[in-house]
């Protein structure tokens, strides 16, 4: 082979790589990806929420869920109950979202330490999420798929106190505020006594 023709095959490989990078690229910023994770709730204290979201940045739909077991549902209890919580028998998990825009997320009561410890006890759940591109350039039937792993254990230490200090800071100043009207109404009492 001649200089001219090295040249030429090392001109095809640049560009197909470029290629590939550009369409990895592409799919990067267009594609969605849900996924299902557990969190704890910064409203309401020792609450767990399971959480739904499609991090991806493009929309997804028809978006269906499957796991190796059963999910609890309303599983309350700080401390491990002797009752069984419900397995989950309807929601979305169940029957499924037939769209997700990009950032888009459903957030889900799913119950407290000790009761979804009683029901899914040292093992992960592992749930696969399968869904469609839904503004592609090409129509396509192909799924894509996210797995996913729900563990409870995870929460065992940690801290489940109230942090909603905005209105904790509320409930006090209304109580000082009634404080003070208390004084006032007092010291005009002894003022109106005094010059009467």
């Amino acid at each position: 082979m001649e200089a001219g023709d090295w040249i030429s095959l090392l001109m095809v490989l640049i560009a197909c790589a470029s290629a590939t990078v550009t369409y990895v690229v592409y799919r990067s910023v267009t594609d969605p990806e849900v996924i299902v994770y557990a969190d704890t709730d910064k409203k309401r204290p020792s609450v767990v929420n399971l959480i739904i979201k499609n991090i991806g940045k493009g929309p997804a739909s028809d978006i269906t869920f499957s796991s190796d077991r059963p999910l609890p549902t309303r599983a309350y209890g700080i401390d491990i109950p002797k009752d069984m919580p419900e397995a989950m028998k309807d929601g979305p998990i169940i029957i499924g979202i037939p769209y997700m825009a990009p950032e888009q997320s459903l957030v889900l009561t799913w119950g407290q330490y000790g009761g979804l410890v009683k029901f899914i006890g040292e093992i992960p759940i592992t749930i696969k999420t399968k869904y469609k591109r839904k503004n592609s350039i090409r129509p396509s039937s192909k799924c894509l798929v996210s797995v996913s792993k729900l563990d409870i254990q995870c929460f065992k230490l940690t801290d489940s106190s109230d942090h909603n200090w905005g209105p904790k800071i509320v409930k006090e100043l209304d109580k000082t505020n009634k404080e003070l009207a208390k004084i006032r109404r007092e010291i005009s009492s002894v003022n109106k006594s005094e010059t009467s």
